[in-house]
Parts: structure tokens; C-alpha cells; sequence
């Protein structure tokens, strides 16, 4: 209440910006609940150093870019606060669905506007009338950073549910040895590279639970001490580095950390196969970028005065480019060529 009214009061000017986007943006139904909207901007944003007219500029920023971001079928089904199904995977046994989903954040959610799911389901013979489970979740928004357009990770979290639960062990099982939050940041990665923008991760010093109103309750210090640590482990495994104040930037590639260097053969497997499930998975990803999200226009890339062109006279191709029927398939790769995760406690042997 006393944020709402200390919003009004000396960010007045800010919110009227805002929501005036949010009237607009209603009569065109992108957006439905207008005092959820209000709410959104009043909320204190994870990472707390970050002023209401900050908060503001970010989330007129993420809706001016939110349309230009998806084909107009895709837009319309996000707009409508449906999933978007980025890819079907194979569900572990005991299960008849996994699949990733991209939809958006419930307005009342302070990590990011748009959320990344790995979501699986039991199956019908060992659970009656099973529901689907959220094993994780990413939370991301696109705003620019010092001028610089960014995908930012501002959260990755477990299970929330309490009845409805998966353990870590049948994720990772189901993930061919990955953790669930790296499994997740790969995608991100996919995401930032088709979109053409920076990965940014919050960095975990300018979280908004080191404000001195969470450090009175030691259950709150502990579960902040928890939540730090997460950030840290997950941040050192993609080797991030500082970037501006309050993130860190994330690797656009993690691909040579695909490393089947383990001294036991079993092991040289199991990380074989680790590798064999994330290029599957990955071309399957591209495969649907190519019929859900659009791409900003390329500009030329020039070496000195002359454009780089292949012998047909056309500006190269990316991987993203590469038709369905092209060499690209998943055949094509081979599990030796490819290698494991990188360091640290979140991967398995």
C-alpha cells in the first residue's frame, strides 16, 4: 500500500507513462488486466536497485518489443495468456509428456515478464487424472542495458507445488544427467542468439533480498543465504562475468563445454548421451523459432568495403537460417563430437 502511494505521489509522471501504454495496449486486447498492470509497475523488481522510473522504462521497453518478437498466430495465443510449445521431448518412463513452454508471467510475478518451463506430466496407469508439473521455471525480460537490447534472466527456480511434485533425481533422469536450471539457461541461450540480443543474469549482490526489511528474520536470512548461492553456482557455471551494475553477462555459446574427457568408459557414456540429448533437442528448438518467433532484420556485415557473400551472391546463412531439409538434421551429428556440461556441482557422473 505505502509503494502504491509513494508511487503516486513522487513517480506520478512515470506511471501516467505507463499506463497510458497500458490503456493502448488494452483496447487492442494485448493486455487484459489493467490494475493488474498498475500493480506490475508499483511491485519492487528483483533486482533492487531499480527505481520506479526505471521499472517503468523496462516494461514499456519489454511491450514494445513483445510484438515484434513472435509471428502473429504465436503473438496472439501468448497474448491470450496461453503456452507456447517450443518443444516436445521424450517423456522418462512413468510419464507421457515433457515439453517446454514460453508464456507469460502473472503480473504479480518480480523476476521477469516471460517464463521459460520444463513442464511433465505421469502417466494416466500410475496416477489418476495426473496434472502437469512445472519442474522449473525461468524467468526472463527484454529491456535494454546501457542502451543495449538484453534478454535478462532476473530468476530460475524449482517446484513451488506441494502436492503436485517431481524429485530432482527422475528430472535429471529425464534430462539425460542435466540439471534442470543449466538445461533451462541453454535455452535462453537458443532464445537470446535467434532474438540477437545479450544474455544478462542477475547478479546476485544487488538481489532485492538484501534489503535490510528481509534481513530482520533469520528465516528470511537463511532463505536469502539459499537463494544467493543458487545464483552464484549457476552463474559460475557458464562462466559469467561482471557486466553493468546489478547483472552479470552470460556466454551466448556453452557448446565447448560438451566434453566427453571422463577417464571411465561408462562415464565417457553417460556424457555421450548427455551431449546426444541436448543437439536433439536444440535443433528441435530452432526448428520451432523458425515457426513462432520472428528475427530482427539483419544488417550486412562488411569486412572493410566489401561484403562478405557465398558464391550465389547472398549474404551467408546462420544456423538459424538453415532449412528443415537441409544437412542440419539430427543425424548428422554424431554423439563423439560433442561433449559434456562444464564444471561444478551441478552436473552428475
Amino acid at each position: 500500500m505505502w509503494r502504491a502511494l509513494r508511487a503516486t505521489l513522487h513517480e506520478g509522471k512515470a506511471l501516467k507513462r505507463w499506463m497510458a501504454v497500458v490503456v493502448e495496449l488494452r483496447s487492442r486486447e494485448v493486455v487484459r488486466d489493467v490494475k493488474g498492470e498498475y500493480l506490475r509497475a508499483v511491485r519492487p523488481y528483483v533486482n533492487g536497485n531499480t527505481t520506479f522510473s526505471e521499472r517503468v522504462v523496462q516494461l514499456v521497453d519489454h511491450m514494445d518489443w513483445l510484438e515484434t518478437a513472435f509471428h502473429p498466430a504465436a503473438f496472439t495465443q501468448v497474448a491470450s495468456g496461453d503456452s507456447l510449445v517450443l518443444a516436445e521431448l521424450t517423456p522418462p518412463r512413468g510419464h507421457d509428456m515433457m515439453r517446454i513452454l514460453l508464456r507469460q508471467a502473472p503480473v504479480n510475478s518480480p523476476e521477469g515478464e516471460m517464463l521459460l518451463t520444463l513442464q511433465l506430466r505421469r502417466s494416466a496407469e500410475l496416477q489418476h487424472k495426473p496434472q502437469p508439473i512445472e519442474a522449473a521455471v525461468l524467468a526472463f525480460s527484454r529491456f535494454r542495458i546501457d542502451g543495449t537490447p538484453c534478454l535478462v534472466i532476473g530468476g530460475v527456480r524449482g517446484q513451488r507445488d506441494p502436492v503436485q511434485r517431481v524429485s530432482p533425481v527422475e528430472v535429471s533422469h529425464a534430462l539425460q544427467g542435466w540439471k534442470a536450471p543449466v538445461f533451462l539457461v541453454r535455452v535462453a541461450q537458443e532464445l537470446a542468439r535467434y532474438w540477437n540480443l545479450r544474455l544478462v543474469g542477475l547478479d546476485p549482490t544487488a538481489h532485492r533480498l538484501h534489503d535490510w526489511s528481509y534481513r530482520w528474520s533469520s528465516r528470511y536470512r537463511d532463505a536469502g543465504e539459499k537463494i544467493f548461492a543458487s545464483y552464484r553456482a549457476l552463474w559460475d557455471h557458464f562462466e559469467a562475468r561482471n557486466g553493468p551494475a546489478g547483472w552479470v553477462i552470460l556466454p551466448l555459446e556453452a557448446d565447448e563445454k560438451l566434453a566427453a574427457t571422463a577417464l571411465s568408459p561408462e562415464k565417457r557414456a553417460r556424457q555421450a548421451r548427455r551431449a546426444d540429448f541436448w543437439i536433439r533437442t536444440r535443433n528441435g528448438l530452432r526448428a520451432e523459432f523458425r515457426k513462432l518467433l520472428q528475427r530482427p532484420l539483419r544488417e550486412p556485415r562488411l569486412d572493410r568495403i566489401t561484403q562478405a557473400l557465398t558464391p550465389s551472391g547472398n549474404i551467408p546463412l546462420d544456423e538459424f537460417d538453415v532449412p528443415e531439409s537441409s544437412s542440419m538434421e539430427d543425424d548428422d551429428f554424431f554423439a563423439s563430437r560433442v561433449l559434456e556440461t562444464g564444471p561444478g556441482n551441478l552436473d552428475e557422473d
